[in-house]
């Protein structure tokens, strides 16, 4: 399948949030949505980019990665709803978090739903998505004394009828009790909120069934909305690689199968559902509960899909060469460059083997080249088969500037809930 780099429409306002003032590092990225459509996240690249593809600019919290102290320090871990986020610290501190999502009719078919809001001594933040509305600049929070903070927008994006927009305030502001959230559009709506000091946990075990395959270990964090199943997958901080997705929207080109799925105690499938928002990788998804004391439920993740921090440079002939067999190694997986192929005076394909195993527990399927412009990947893996290289006319050599390997990691990571799981 040929992949080129069309150009994607994207429409993005951002204001910069000091990396300080969210307690640890902030980090911004990239993730796309296809808008219900079936798509893989890493053509979000510009080489691998579709048209069809919403390019979301993301706000995401770095925590401290404590793994070389865990064993001697025990953190107090606090679970934000609705943003993906555990903050992770020596101690327990004074957190409000919104534990439900609220959702709001506006109009005849639009809606807005108030995905999560945190607030603490060093910031409130608060994410929203919409569709079929105008797009909220800022919104307004009302304390219990009736004192107003006009919060802007920190980050937003939009494609066709939907958009999702975060709200960050610096420094403390007093969010308890009955507070109320106004949402400034042309017909202001007045919010009623109530938010709940954030529970300390001593473990990610202790957030929920947590499960370890092949090094990684994920907690499914329950809780019931609307009379729906709610589950949030997190994960511990890493340094080598960060999750791409948790199987929600699965590798491209990989088999359905393979997705990320829940059955109940009859084993059939049930319906998953999610709500875009700015968070990465898209870690929550409901499910229907069937109200049965004896019902069960299995939540199934065959594979993940993450991105080592790696790059690397191989250096390969500008002339067709067949029988090249140039192996380079990137975030520990070895790339052999098997030929190169000149179509024309400034393009050039580089030929690869990823020595893919679908039956090892993990494998090497794309990597980026800044000299790369397109793809063509192999039907039923994914991996690539062949870069499409820029070159300067009469070049001897092209240096290709390799980055952001993407590996799959194989579970299956398996998770068995009882409706008691589910309270709310």
């Amino acid at each position: 399948m040929d992949l080129d780099s069309d150009k994607v429409k994207q429409q993005m306002q951002t204001i910069p949030i000091p990396s300080e003032q969210l307690r640890q590092r902030v980090h911004s990225g990239i993730e796309q949505a296809a808008l219900e459509q079936r798509r893989t996240t890493r053509l979000q690249r510009g080489w691998l980019s579709i048209a069809a593809v919403v390019i979301v600019l993301l706000l995401s919290t770095a925590l401290v990665n404590h793994t070389k102290v865990w064993a001697a320090i025990q953190n107090a871990l606090q679970f934000v709803p609705g943003m993906g986020m555990v903050k992770e610290e020596k101690s327990s501190v004074e957190r409000y978090v919104l534990s439900k999502p609220i959702t709001l009719k506006v109009g005849e078919d639009g809606s807005i739903i108030i995905t999560g809001i945190m607030s603490d001594s060093e910031m409130t933040y608060i994410t929203m998505t919409g569709q079929n509305t105008a797009r909220i600049k800022n919104v307004t929070l009302v304390n219990a004394q009736g004192e107003a903070t006009l919060i802007d927008s920190s980050m937003a994006s939009w494609g066709g009828s939907i958009w999702t927009s975060s709200f960050w305030h610096k420094g403390k502001l007093d969010v308890q009790g009955d507070v109320k959230l106004i949402i400034n559009q042309e017909a202001p709506i007045e919010v009623p909120i109530y938010l709940a000091e954030a529970e300390s946990f001593a473990s990610y075990a202790d957030l929920g069934q947590t499960s370890v395959i092949n090094g990684l270990s994920i907690t499914a964090v329950t809780d019931k909305v609307d009379g729906k199943a709610r589950i949030s997958l997190v994960t511990p901080p890493r340094q080598d690689y960060r999750i791409e997705d948790y199987g929600l929207f699965g590798v491209y080109m990989h088999d359905e199968s393979l997705k990320l799925h829940v059955v109940n105690k009859a084993d059939q499938k049930l319906d998953i559902s999610s709500v875009q928002g700015l968070s990465s990788p898209r870690s929550e998804f409901y499910f229907p509960l069937v109200n049965k004391e004896d019902e069960q439920y299995t939540l199934t993740i065959p594979e993940i899909n993450v991105e080592y921090h790696d790059e690397t440079t191989v250096k390969v002939p500008a002339e067709t060469t067949d029988n090249l067999n140039q192996t380079f190694e990137i975030a520990g997986y070895p790339v052999t460059v098997t030929r190169v192929e000149k179509t024309s005076a400034t393009s050039l394909r580089v030929y690869t083997d990823f020595h893919y195993d679908e039956q090892a527990p993990a494998s090497l399927y794309m990597v980026g080249a800044e000299e790369s412009g397109g793809a063509q990947l192999r039907e039923g893996t994914g991996e690539v088969v062949y870069l499409e290289c820029t070159i300067k006319p009469g070049s001897k050599q092209l240096t290709l500037h390799i980055n952001r390997p993407d590996v799959v990691l194989r579970g299956p990571w398996v998770f068995h809930f009882q409706p008691s799981d589910f309270s709310g």
